[in-house]
């Protein structure tokens, strides 16, 4: 199981905070790494920063590499202080103090078995590498599902996905198409750069879409335009030169409006829904 296939995991604190703790719940020992060119390289050195409190958990250092990154690989009794800041920084975490990088590369064990293993600075792809183990995936989904439940939105969002009853293939196909609303506003206002939406879409059929999905008071401002560009009315940078020199006269990409966060964190719990529905059929 993959950090990005759970549903939930990277767009709602709520929810990878309480996968972090089944996690931690579930295993005895944390080994990080010391990265050999600037990471920890003796236990003592965290005296002073603010994770000297895991001093005390410390079991062993040797010579290692993890996910291809050489240095010292420390291990740690998960004691409360090791969990405390693991909850506070995430499973992907980095240990930092003062800009100074000490450990990274989370690895969880339940004894002797890998429980879950990250790269954490590798941003744009730790989701595809970071990886938990299959065998906790009931206890994360009933977790997961509790956590959501307690979110305003997530039974209006239900509804609206029994109530749309297309098939997986479809929803996904407009889902993409209504989180791309950015890339259509952008592309018809003539922004001097932009993403090309996954899929061509009129501002009809867009309409179409939305309300299927939608609270009706999101899909209002929608209902009440001609042309995407109308969704963002200020001028925007159509060249590199007005974007450098612009001086904040010019709009900014449409992904950072107001609006467009609340469309996303509506669609967001939509994807939820499915994927908490897509994980019970297949239990």
């Amino acid at each position: 199981m993959y950090l990005e296939d759970i549903p939930g995991f990277i767009e709602f604190s709520e929810v990878s905070d309480k996968v972090t703790e089944i996690v931690l719940a579930s295993c005895d020992v944390a080994e990080f790494l010391g990265a050999e060119k600037y990471g920890l390289q003796d236990i003592n050195d965290l005296r002073g920063t603010k994770y000297e409190d895991i001093i005390p958990a410390f079991i062993s250092v040797k010579t290692g590499d993890s996910y291809g990154m050489t240095g010292k690989l420390f291990r740690f009794r998960l004691t409360e202080e090791v969990r405390s800041h693991i909850l506070e920084e995430s499973l992907v975490c980095i240990f930092s103090y003062n800009n100074a990088v000490y450990l990274e590369n989370l690895c969880l064990y339940s004894k002797d078995k890998v429980i879950f293993s990250c790269v954490s600075h590798e941003f744009l792809s730790l989701y595809h590498m970071a990886e938990i183990d299959d065998s906790l995936g009931d206890a994360i989904y009933t977790a997961i599902e509790e956590t959501m439940q307690k979110m305003p939105l997530y039974e209006t969002m239900k509804k609206a996905v029994r109530r749309a009853n297309e098939s997986a293939t479809k929803m996904e196909k407009e889902l993409q198409i209504l989180f791309d609303l950015c890339w259509y506003v952008d592309e018809e206002k003539g922004m001097w750069v932009y993403t090309p939406p996954k899929y061509k879409c009129d501002l009809n059929l867009f309409k179409e879409i939305a309300k299927k999905y939608l609270t009706e008071e999101t899909f209002a401002p929608l209902a009440a335009v001609n042309s995407f560009s109308e969704l963002q009315p200020l001028p925007v940078a159509k060249t590199v030169e007005e974007a450098l020199h612009g001086k904040g006269s010019y709009a900014p990409q449409f992904m950072l409006t107001e609006y467009y966060n609340t469309v996303k964190y509506e669609l967001s719990i939509l994807e939820c829904v499915i994927g908490l529905e897509k994980a019970k059929n297949n239990n």
